[in-house]
Order: C-alpha cells, then structure tokens, then sequence
C-alpha cells in the first residue's frame, strides 16, 4: 500500500507541473499556460464559459456521424489561450463535437497558452501557431489540415472535410517549419 502511496504521489507532483496559472498583463486575470487536460478548463472561472458554449452548441449530427469512420490513427493538438475570445467560443464546441463522434481523450493534446503564443514546454515551437485556437489534425503522426482561430465552413464541416483528405479544403499543412 506504501508503494502506491509514492507513486500516487509521484504522479500529482509530475502532472501537477505541466500546467501553470499566469496573470494576464493585458485583462489582470488568471490564464493557463502549459499542457492541460480538458477538465482543466472545466473549473474555476474557465468553466463558466466552457459549460456555456458546450451545453448551447447545436452540432450537425449527419456530419459527425459521417465523420466517425474516418477516425481511425487520427489525433489532434489544439492550441488555445483561456484568455482568447475565440477559444473560449470553438474549444467548448470543438469538444462536442469529438464526444458526439466518440473521441477518445487519448488521441488529443491540449495546450495552454499565453498571448505571445508559448506554452513553456516549446510544444508550439515550428507549428506556425499565429492565432489561437489552432486545431492540428493528424492521421498516422503526419499533419492532415487544420482549423485555424475560427472555421471556414463549420467546425463539423471544416474537420470532416480534413478527416476525408478533401483537395478543396483549405490545407494549412503546406507551411515549412523556420530553419535556423
């Protein structure tokens, strides 16, 4: 039971590293920077507005039934700033979505940041990150497409035209990493 108790421990220490509570120089409220989880944004202040846009977004079902067969090998980061009016709108929404396609949270990364677009853990180092919440979208460890600050289309539409590979979808995947 002791050595439970130490890992156990051990993993609150780790785990409770990864994320950070700044204060927002622009606003003078608290922000998130660092890696998260969704119920991160799920409490406090944040989930405010979470639990609002969750529960008031009305998902196109057909498109999110459509996109299930495509989910195969498929993970995501999302890139946000609790801070940023568009993430606390397409984050909540984007949610909905992956939970009404049957998501799992192990295929998606969540990461925090502030508003100069880093983390603290460089995980948005050479993915072009300009505008927050950038959705990356990969299939067997390759970028796919992208949804960037809001949706072309919709968000359904926008993600199941990445998921299907359409040519016509706006690929954001075409940028080349800075070389230094």
């Amino acid at each position: 039971m002791k050595h439970i108790t130490l890992i156990l421990g051990f993993t609150v220490t780790l785990f409770g590293q990864r994320l950070e509570t700044a204060l927002d120089e622009k606003s003078g409220k608290p922000m998130l920077v660092g890696i998260a989880v969704r119920a991160d944004i799920m409490k406090d202040s944040y989930g405010e507005w979470y639990a609002l846009e969750y529960e008031d977004y009305e998902i196109d079902n057909d498109l999110v039934t459509a996109s299930r067969d495509f989910l195969d090998s498929t993970e995501v980061q999302v890139f946000l700033g609790t801070w940023c009016e568009d993430s606390r709108r397409e984050v909540p929404r984007f949610f909905k979505i992956l939970d009404e396609m049957g998501w799992s949270e192990n295929q998606l990364q969540m990461i925090m940041l502030d508003r100069n677009k880093t983390s603290g853990y460089g995980l948005e180092k050479d993915k072009n990150i300009h505008h927050v919440p950038t959705f990356v979208v990969y299939k067997k460890r390759q970028e796919i497409g992208r949804i960037v600050e809001t949706p072309i289309e919709t968000l359904e539409e926008d993600l199941f035209n990445i998921l299907i590979g359409d040519p016509s979808t706006p690929n954001y995947a075409e940028w080349k990493p800075e070389r230094k």
